[in-house]
Parts: C-alpha cells; sequence; structure tokens
C-alpha cells in the first residue's frame, strides 16, 4: 500500500482523485481536514510547543460515520509523550470503534509534518 500524498496546498482536481483512490469522498475529507485542525487547540505541548492534530474516520458497529479526534500530549521527560495520531486511535479503540478508514494529521508548519515512524506502523 502506498502512503497517500500531502494535500495541503493540493487542488480540487488532486483532492477529488486522492479521495477516490482512498475511497472517501471529498465531504469527508473536508470534514477530516477541518476536525484535525480543531483537534490542535487541545494539544498539550507545553515543552516543545508542537501542536499536533489528528482524526480518524471510522465507522460504528453499525457502519455509521464516526470522526475520532486526538492531539498530542508531551511529558516533562522529554521524549516521553503521545502522539496525536496514537491518542486519536486509543481514543476510538476504547470506544469500541475498530473500522478504520482515514486519518488527517494537522500542524502548525509548512509544509505539514509527517507523521513519526511509530505512527506510520498504526
Amino acid at each position: 500500500m502506498s502512503s497517500p500524498p500531502v494535500l495541503s496546498g493540493a487542488d480540487a482536481a488532486q483532492i477529488a482523485s486522492t479521495c477516490a483512490s482512498f475511497n472517501i469522498t471529498v465531504s469527508e475529507f473536508a470534514e477530516l481536514q477541518k476536525r484535525a485542525t480543531a483537534a490542535k487547540a487541545t494539544a498539550y505541548c507545553r515543552y516543545s510547543r508542537f501542536r499536533v492534530g489528528a482524526t480518524l474516520l471510522c465507522a460504528d458497529e453499525a457502519g455509521e460515520v464516526v470522526y475520532v479526534p486526538g492531539a498530542n500530549v508531551e511529558n516533562a521527560s522529554y521524549p516521553v509523550g503521545t502522539c496525536a495520531e496514537r491518542v486519536a486511535f486509543g481514543t476510538a479503540v476504547t470506544s469500541g470503534i475498530k473500522t478504520f478508514r482515514a486519518i488527517a494529521v494537522a500542524t502548525d508548519i509548512s509544509p505539514p509534518a509527517s507523521p513519526c515512524g511509530m505512527c506510520r506502523q498504526l
């Protein structure tokens, strides 16, 4: 499985093409992007000041669309912390959600940061 491209500055045609190849709608993509950006506000990053928000596009047991947010949480014992992606997955799993369709990650830098190696394994 190939990695999806970074779509932060993509045009509408590229976004539509990528969404189609990953079986999500453009409106689901837009909602993921909006919610991941909003999730950054809940980050606890008083040491690095590097806010990261993530949102999962999931399906619940009834097949209904569910969005699950996460934000990075740091610890004074750097680098002991939890990435936004892992927070989102942990929240989903402990809520009984185990069907994942897509994830969006938002940071304050441009171009946006890529998930860490550990989060790429999720």
